[in-house]
């Protein structure tokens, strides 16, 4: 068979096959087409960010210089973190080109501790009583959300910083309520400040049509995992002598939607 026979033969066998397939194709772009049509042409409006905040935490109650090296709280809860639950909004306000969103951000937190009440010496050993503590951390913090990398870039990464200042109530009670020692009341409040340093990851580029249904149905335009480096420092600040240090550095983990 010659050169020339070889091409038209080649040549009958593609047309063939595009003839066969070109239906199929046509068809799976008419689906796609349908899918994507059901979306809207333009992302709805961002104004808010909401975290889903958890943290291993340990009060750094023990760390008070007053306490002469004496630790109540390692000796009656230990060393083991506790889970602390917590809940941020966030007002995205403004805009800086080519960085981010900026605007105040407001949280509420609540941990708690229980373990057998110990003797006091000279007796030794857990006493028939529970002794729990629970504290609400409350914060209100600047947040600043490095967004550009995403949005222009599309790199899924998000890094941020917020900084501010906070309040914690906390409750100090046994089997019988609020406990009271030398006639001071086991429930107080203490103030400090607040740092985070986190990393965000968007989610959307996992499952981009999952995303952009989410965006048309409930208004969120982004989710994503994050990381962050917590420092909350119940000092006093100026005005409060002596207070309950019941702040820490400590990881969070959690989910930020934005809409």
């Amino acid at each position: 068979m010659s050169a020339r026979s070889n091409l038209r033969a080649a040549a009958t066998l593609l047309a063939v096959a595009f003839v066969g397939l070109a239906p199929r194709f046509a068809a799976g772009q008419e689906r796609q087409e349908v899918l994507y049509g059901r979306h809207q042409t333009f992302e709805s409006p961002q104004h808010f960010a909401f975290e889903a905040r958890f943290s291993g935490f340990t009060p750094e109650i023990d760390s008070d210089p007053n306490l002469q090296g004496k630790t109540p709280y390692g000796d009656t809860f230990g060393t083991s973190a506790r889970l602390l639950f917590s809940a941020e909004l966030d007002w995205q306000a403004a805009r800086i080109p080519h960085v981010g969103t900026i605007g105040p951000g407001l949280a509420i937190g609540y941990a708690s501790m229980s373990d057998p009440a110990q003797f006091e010496p000279p007796r030794s050993g857990a006493s028939g009583e529970t002794t729990t503590l629970e504290i609400f951390p409350f914060y209100a913090v600047g947040v600043l959300r490095a967004d550009a990398l995403w949005r222009e870039l599309h790199v899924p990464l998000v890094p941020y910083a917020k900084v501010g200042l906070s309040m914690a109530l906390w409750r100090a009670s046994n089997t019988l309520g609020t406990s009271h020692a030398q006639g001071i009341s086991g429930l107080g409040r203490s103030f400090g400040t607040q740092i985070g340093l986190g990393l965000g990851f968007n989610l959307n580029v996992l499952d981009d049509y999952a995303a952009r249904n989410f965006d048309d149905s409930m208004g969120v335009n982004a989710t994503y995992l994050f990381a962050e480096w917590t420092r909350a420092d119940y000092n006093g600040l100026w005005f409060q002598s002596d207070p309950l240090r019941v702040g820490a550095s400590y990881w969070t983990f959690g989910l930020t939607f934005e809409f």
